[in-house]
C-alpha cells in the first residue's frame, strides 16, 4: 500500500468456531470474486445457495408472477427498397420512337388528307387551313392517357406550344377505336376499319383500311397510352405483328411505371432532404413553430405546384368535446408575404370545409373541384378574390385519433392534383406528424415544468422547519454531547431524540462546516433533512443519525486521509441518504410499477434519495459560501456515494477491493481505490445498527423486519410469494437469518475496513458479540446451529493478507 500505511491488523479469535468458519469462508470468496461488469450485480453462479438467500431482498432479482406482454420485434428489411441510378427519361419521346420502330417493322404506312368532315376537334384543338398536318404521324398515332380529365390526348410532334394544340378524345367504348382500348385496356385488331360497325367514328383522323390498337399498360394495370397503328392499303395485320406490338407495349409500360415511380422517388428524396434540413433545426430549438411551419409551406408548394397552403394543429385540451384547430395559412403566391397568418381557434367539428371534413373522418381527401361540391361552403378568399377549386387535404394522426390537418389548395397550372402529388404530399404530411408530435411534447413539457415549479413552492412551505427550533438551533452551539458519544457504542435510543438537530450539527461543525458553511443555513439544512423522513419502523430519522455518528466517527479518528470536498460529501451523504424512503426496497417497486422504476433503470431508491438531496441543498443555498466547481465536486460526490448505499452495488466495489487489500496494493494516491472505500464506508455505516451493543441491534432488526413483513404482506395481496426474510409465517427463522447476513454481508464489510482502518475494529467486535447473541437465541429455542460450511464446499485459496517480511 502507498503512504500513509496503517498499523499491521492484528489477529482476534473468536469465542465460537462457527464465527471462525465465517470469517474464513467470507475471505475465500472475497479473494477469489470477480470484477463484476456492467450494473453493479454479482453473477448468481458466483454465489452459493445460503448467499443469494440472504441478499435476496437487497440484490436486484427476478421474481416470479405475471409476465408482461412481451413486446413484437419490428425490423427494417432493407431489400424492400430499390435504387434507381438511372437518369430520368423522357418518356413520351420514347414512345414516339417506339411507335416509329413499330410502324416499320409491321409496315405499317399512310397517305391522307384530314378534313373537316373527318377531324373534329376539341378544345384546345388548332385548326389550320381546314386540315391538320400529321404527315409526322403518317402509319402510327401516339395517345397519351389523361386520367384526371378520363380523356386520350393525341401527342403532337414539333410543336413549340403543345398544349395549344392539345387534341382530346372521351374514353368510352363504341365510338372511337383508341378510346375504346383505352377503356378495355385490351388490344384490338380492325380487318375492314369502313365496314367495321362498332365504332361509329373509325380511327378519328385519318381513312385508314386496316388497323390495330395496343395499350400501354403498367404493371399495376393502369393505361399509360394507347399505340394506333394503321395501314392505307387493305392489308390486316397478322398475329405476328400482334404479337410483336404487345410484346414491345408491354416494355414501354414497364418502362412508364419505373421512370414515374423513379422520378417520384428522386422529387420525394429532394423534399426529405430539405425537410430534414429544417427539422434539424426546429428539434434543436434553434427555430421557432412559425418559422418552421412557413419555411415547410413555401417548400411544399413550391415542389407540388400548389397556390396556397395551411397547416392546422388540433388543440388536445379541447379534443374530448370538439375539434378545435389552431390554423397556418401561408397565403396565396400572390400574396409576397414572409409570416404565416394564424388565425383564432376554428371548431372543425361543425366547419363545412374540406379541412373540416377530414378532420372529422380522418380519411385524405383529393377534391377536383371543391368551389361546386355542396358538401362545402363557396370559399372565396376577400383579399385576393382567389376561388378555391382543388384541394388536396390530408390528417395528421397518432394513437388517439386526428391531432392536425395539413392542405393545399389550386395548382398553378390549373389542372387538378394527381396521384404523384398525394405521393410527394404524403412524404409531408410524415414529417408533419414530427412537428406536431414534437410540438405538443413542448407544450406538454412547458406545462409541467410550470407545474413542478408550483408543486416546488407548495414543498418549499412545507419544508420550513419551525422558527423556533431554527432560531434555538442556530444560537444553541453550546451543546454537551452524551458521555459516550464519541464510541461505536452509542445510539440516539440512549439518550432524547430531539437533540438529533443540534447532534448533527456538532458533527459536522467538527469534521468539515466549521469554516465554510453558514450555522443558520446548516441548521435550517438539518431540521429540514429529518423532517423529510417518513416514520417507517426502521428507514427513519433515527437511522439517518446513526449512520451519520458512525461515519463521523471515522473520519473523526481518521484525520486527514480525505478531502474537505470528500468529507463534506460523505457527512451529507450519511444523513441524507435514505430521504423520503417508502419503506419498500428497490424489488417491489418495480413488481407495483412505482413511478421511480420508470424513472431510473436500477437503484430506483438511491437516486431518489440523492435528488432530493440536492434539492434541500440548493434551496437552502447551503454551500453558497464555495466556489461553483468546490459545489459541482461535493454534489458529484454525494451522488456517487448514495448510490453506493445499494448493496447491489456494494458487492461489486467488494469484489474489487478485496484483491486490493490482500495483495497489499492498495494505494491512497490512486482515484479509483479511493473510490472503493468510500463505498465500504458507506457500507459500513449504513449497517452499523448491526454493531451496536446486542440489545440494541435486536432492537433495530425488529424494526428492520417489522418492514420487511409490511412489505411481504403486500407482495402476497399481490399475488406473489414472498421472500423468506419477508415472510411474517417465518419470523422464527429471524435469528438463523441474522446469522447469515452478518456472516455474508457485513463481517465481509467490516474486514476491508479494519485493514484499512485498525482503529474501527470496535465495530467487528460488536458484530462478532451480535453474532454470538443470535446464536444464543437459537439454542435457547432449541434450533439447529447453521455452519457456512453447510452451504460452501470446502477450496483452498491464499490468506487476505500477505506475509510481511518483517
Amino acid at each position: 500500500m502507498g503512504e500513509p500505511m496503517p498499523r499491521n491488523v492484528r489477529s482476534v479469535k473468536s469465542r465460537l468456531d462457527t464465527i471462525n468458519q465465517t470469517e474464513e469462508s467470507a475471505l475465500k470468496r472475497m479473494s477469489t470474486m470477480n470484477k463484476v461488469q456492467s450494473h453493479f450485480l454479482v453473477p448468481s453462479e458466483k454465489l452459493d445457495k445460503v448467499t443469494r438467500r440472504v441478499i435476496a431482498p437487497y440484490a436486484q432479482i427476478e421474481r416470479k408472477g405475471v409476465k408482461e406482454e412481451e413486446a413484437r420485434d419490428s425490423y427494417l428489411d432493407i431489400s424492400r427498397f430499390q435504387v434507381f441510378l438511372e437518369d430520368s427519361v423522357d418518356l413520351q419521346a420514347l414512345l414516339c420512337d417506339t411507335a416509329a420502330v413499330l410502324k416499320t417493322i409491321t409496315d405499317s404506312s399512310g397517305h391522307h388528307h384530314i378534313t373537316h368532315n373527318n377531324f373534329i376537334p376539341t378544345h384546345h384543338s388548332h385548326k389550320n387551313n381546314g386540315s391538320y398536318n400529321l404527315s409526322n404521324f403518317a402509319g402510327v398515332f401516339v395517345y397519351i392517357v389523361d386520367k384526371l380529365k378520363n380523356e386520350i390526348v393525341l401527342m403532337t410532334k414539333n410543336i413549340k406550344n403543345p398544349e395549344r394544340h392539345e387534341v382530346n378524345i372521351p374514353i368510352e367504348e363504341g365510338k372511337v377505336a383508341a378510346a375504346h382500348v383505352a377503356a378495355t385496356k385490351r388490344h384490338l385488331v380492325l380487318a375492314d376499319v369502313q365496314r367495321d360497325r362498332r365504332f361509329a367514328q373509325g380511327l378519328r383522323w385519318v381513312d385508314a383500311k386496316t388497323a390495330m390498337c395496343v395499350p400501354v399498360l403498367k404493371p399495376d394495370g393502369d393505361c399509360y397510352a394507347v399505340l394506333e397503328l394503321y395501314r392505307t392499303l387493305a392489308e390486316p395485320y397478322d398475329d405476328r405483328a400482334v404479337y410483336s406490338c404487345a410484346s414491345v407495349a408491354w416494355w414501354a409500360g414497364a418502362a412508364a411505371h419505373q421512370a414515374g415511380a423513379r422520378a417520384t422517388l428522386q422529387r420525394a428524396a429532394h423534399l426529405d432532404l430539405e425537410l430534414r434540413a429544417l427539422l434539424h433545426d426546429y428539434f434543436c430549438e434553434r427555430a421557432a413553430l412559425d418559422t418552421m411551419l412557413t419555411d415547410m409551406l413555401a417548400i411544399v408548394k413550391s415542389f407540388i405546384g400548389a397556390m396556397r397552403s395551411s397547416f392546422l394543429i388540433v388543440d388536445r385540451q379541447h379534443m374530448e368535446q370538439q375539434l378545435v384547430a389552431d390554423v397556418w395559412e401561408d397565403g396565396w403566391q400572390s400574396e409576397r408575404t414572409a409570416l404565416p397568418k394564424k388565425k383564432a381557434k376554428v371548431n372543425l367539428s361543425v366547419e363545412q370545409s374540406p379541412a373540416g371534413l377530414v378532420a372529422r373522418t380522418g380519411a385524405p381527401l383529393n377534391l377536383h373541384d371543391a368551389f361546386r361540391d355542396p358538401r362545402f361552403l363557396r370559399d372565396i378568399d376577400p383579399a385576393t378574390g382567389m376561388v378555391v377549386r382543388s384541394s388536396l387535404t390530408y390528417p395528421i394522426k397518432d394513437k388517439k385519433g386526428v391531432i392536425g390537418v395539413v392542405q393545399l389548395a389550386n395548382k398553378g397550372s390549373g389542372r387538378p392534383f394527381d396521384a404523384e402529388d398525394e405521393q410527394i404530399f404524403q412524404v409531408f404530411v410524415d414529417h408533419c406528424a414530427l412537428i406536431v408530435h414534437f410540438y405538443h411534447m413542448q407544450q406538454s413539457k412547458l406545462y409541467h415544468e410550470n407545474l413542478n415549479r408550483v408543486y416546488s413552492e407548495l414543498l418549499g412551505l412545507h419544508l420550513r422547519p419551525c422558527g423556533h427550533d431554527l432560531e434555538e438551533l442556530e444560537t444553541n452551539s453550546a451543546i454537551v454531547p452524551p458521555f459516550n458519544f464519541k464510541s461505536f457504542n452509542y445510539h440516539i435510543s440512549e439518550g432524547s431524540r430531539e437533540e438529533m438537530p443540534a447532534l448533527v450539527c456538532l458533527m459536522y461543525s467538527e469534521t468539515f462546516a466549521a469554516h465554510k458553511l453558514e450555522r443558520r443555513r446548516l441548521a435550517d439544512f438539518v431540521l429540514t433533512v429529518l423532517a423529510c423522513y417518513r416514520p417507517n419502523p426502521y428507514h427513519n430519522a433515527e437511522h439517518a443519525f446513526c449512520f451519520t455518528h458512525t461515519m463521523y466517527l471515522i473520519l473523526r479518528e481518521n484525520p486527514g486521509y480525505f478531502s474537505f470536498v470528500e468529507t463534506a460529501a460523505l457527512m451529507l451523504a450519511g444523513l441524507c441518504h435514505d430521504l423520503d424512503h417508502p419503506g419498500y426496497n428497490n424489488n417491489f417497486l418495480k413488481l407495483c410499477k412505482h413511478p421511480l422504476a420508470h424513472m431510473y433503470t436500477s437503484s430506483q431508491l438511491e437516486h431518489h434519495h440523492y435528488f432530493l438531496a440536492t434539492k434541500i441543498i440548493e434551496d437552502k443555498k447551503l454551500l453558497g459560501k464555495l466556489e461553483a466547481t468546490e459545489r459541482e465536486a461535493v454534489l458529484e460526490e454525494m451522488r456517487y456515494d448514495i448510490l453506493c448505499t445499494d448493496l447491489a452495488v456494494y458487492f461489486a466495489l467488494r469484489a474489487q477491493l478485496a484483491p486490493l487489500v490482500a495483495d497489499r496494493a492498495f494505494s491512497w494516491a490512486d482515484t479509483a481505490h479511493r473510490r472503493l472505500l468510500k463505498g465500504i464506508l458507506m457500507t459500513t455505516s449504513d449497517l452499523s445498527g448491526c454493531c451496536k451493543p446486542f440489545g440494541v441491534a435486536k432492537a433495530i432488526t425488529e424494526s428492520i423486519y417489522e418492514e420487511f413483513y409490511n412489505q411481504g404482506d403486500r407482495e402476497r395481496a399481490m399475488g406473489y410469494t414472498p421472500l423468506s426474510m419477508m415472510d411474517r409465517k417465518r419470523r422464527v427463522n429471524q435469528p438463523a437469518e441474522q446469522i447469515q447476513f452478518l456472516s455474508v454481508v457485513v463481517l465481509p464489510c467490516l474486514m476491508l475496513l479494519t485493514n484499512i482502518f485498525p482503529n474501527t475494529s470496535p465495530l467487528m467486535d460488536n458484530c462478532r458479540e451480535t453474532q454470538e447473541g443470535w446464536h444464543e437465541e437459537i439454542e435457547m429455542r432449541g434450533m439447529r446451529l447453521w455452519r457456512q460450511e453447510d452451504s460452501t464446499p470446502p477450496s483452498r485459496s491464499r490468506v487476505l493478507l500477505k506475509e510481511d517480511n518483517n
